[in-house]
């Protein structure tokens, strides 16, 4: 049988959304949140600070500073806040228009790990498990925009064993190889009303595995600054799932029937350049600069594994998303012996051009201000805690989805604005 349209551009909506379901920390859907230690200087100085055994994912060439073996245990708190008010949306032919405010706040969590075994003088062997894209948002059932989004609940796992090499006193390299695994569900209301029902949930849900590799190299350019420059590259993800629908009107249960789903999607790939300077015995100032491969964003392509002969192939339309850069500066004081305090700001730059906003990712630039505190207990065991607050730039949205042709378009036209709370802490530990 031959899909509509309407099916088609639905079902091509909700799987297109497995890559932009999520804002909480750097723009676009990534998450720097791999340890507590950057946390509190907003993560500037991330590729060349070298201060525990996190630095096996930041860049593998800073675990060179690190003589003993440690293990990294974190975990971050996420509290995200936002809305997206109405401006003149248009409600779905024959169903009300529905909340004038969407609200997608939501709570999250994101554990990572860090180990780092000294082999001899000169290689050090890591290993890190950390959560680099994704994050919970969930808009009511009811709420205006449903028929472009509802929830969005994405998950990924990066498992990255690397090594790192003393080329001299002055420099170091590194690399590592990831397998990530990335797992989606995401839902999002159908308009049966032309068909002589109500409407009902169409549901995505989909997973998979993607390989790639990370390179890094560290020098001491000066007696005080030391500088880290850490490539991880993009990550093409076969996901495989399937899409269902509920509450089905009866004339149309065949057209929206349950099927499996495949698609190929690419992760960006970043490139860091960081340092750290020694500006006096107590007071460090670190930099960064990550510049994210975004434009691997552009048109998604998926076919559905049992369509019937001569379905039309299952497209979307172009994200067209932009490469972008985020900029952090941030400093450490060391109070005494065993507290260090730390702070600092970043800016990032959305890569999402302002036409091409959904629902999904209202994402907009943003700043990010940080506080942190690090308290060494004894020769073996540090403890980091720190505190984010992410201020996001309003974001207009002017999004219209759907076939007119099945009485199915709408408009979400609106204003998302919002903030998020980042609380996160970590031990470390010497052995």
């Amino acid at each position: 049988m031959k899909q509509s349209p309407f099916q088609i551009k639905t079902i091509c909506a909700a799987i297109a959304s497995l890559t932009i379901a999520g804002t909480a920390q750097a723009a676009g859907f990534t998450l720097l949140e791999q340890n507590a230690s950057g946390a509190g200087v907003a993560y500037a100085g991330k590729a060349a600070i070298g201060e525990d055994a996190s630095a096996a994912w930041f860049n593998p060439a800073s675990m060179s500073r690190l003589k003993e073996r440690q293990v990294v245990l974190g975990g971050h708190y996420i509290d995200l806040n936002g809305e997206v008010n109405n401006e003149g949306s248009t409600a779905a032919p024959g169903r009300p228009l529905g909340s004038s405010t969407g609200e997608f706040g939501n709570e999250g969590y994101i554990p990572n790990f860090h180990l780092v075994v000294p082999f001899n003088d000169r290689i050090n062997f890591g290993l890190s498990v950390a959560t680099p894209f994704g994050l919970k948002t969930d808009f009511q059932p009811d709420w205006y925009g449903r028929f472009q989004g509802v929830t969005s609940d994405i998950k990924s796992v990066n498992i990255n064993p690397s090594a790192s090499y003393k080329v001299n006193e002055q420099w170091s390299v590194g690399a590592g190889v990831s397998a990530q695994k990335l797992d989606a569900k995401l839902s999002s209301q159908i308009n049966y009303a032309p068909f002589g029902g109500t409407e009902g949930l169409t549901t995505i849900a989909g997973d998979g595995w993607g390989y790639g590799f990370n390179l890094g190299v560290m020098g001491q350019v000066t007696p005080a600054t030391r500088v880290g420059v850490a490539y991880r590259s993009a990550i093409e993800q076969d996901l495989e799932g399937n899409v269902t629908f509920d509450n089905v009107a009866p004339a149309v249960a065949a057209l929206f029937a349950n099927s499996e789903l495949t698609s190929k999607i690419r992760l960006p790939a970043s490139l860091a350049i960081s340092s750290v300077t020694e500006l006096t015995p107590k007071w460090q100032l670190l930099t960064d600069a990550t510049w994210t491969e975004w434009s691997t964003i552009q048109k998604l392509d998926f076919q559905r594994q049992n369509a019937p002969a001569g379905a039309a192939p299952l497209t979307v339309q172009d994200y067209e998303w932009k490469n972008s850069w985020r900029f952090a500066v941030g400093g450490i004081y060391k109070y005494s012996d065993t507290i260090n305090l730390k702070a600092g700001v970043a800016y990032d730059i959305t890569p999402v051009p302002d036409e091409r906003r959904k629902v999904r990712l209202p994402d907009e630039n943003r700043i990010t201000f940080a506080v942190g505190s690090q308290y060494k207990f004894d020769k073996a065991t540090t403890f980091d805690v720190a505190f984010q607050y992410v201020m996001p730039d309003k974001a207009k949205i002017d999004s219209t989805e759907g076939n007119p042709a099945a009485g199915q378009q709408t408009r979400a036209l609106g204003t998302a604005e919002g903030d998020a709370f980042i609380l996160s802490g970590q031990v470390s530990y010497k052995f």
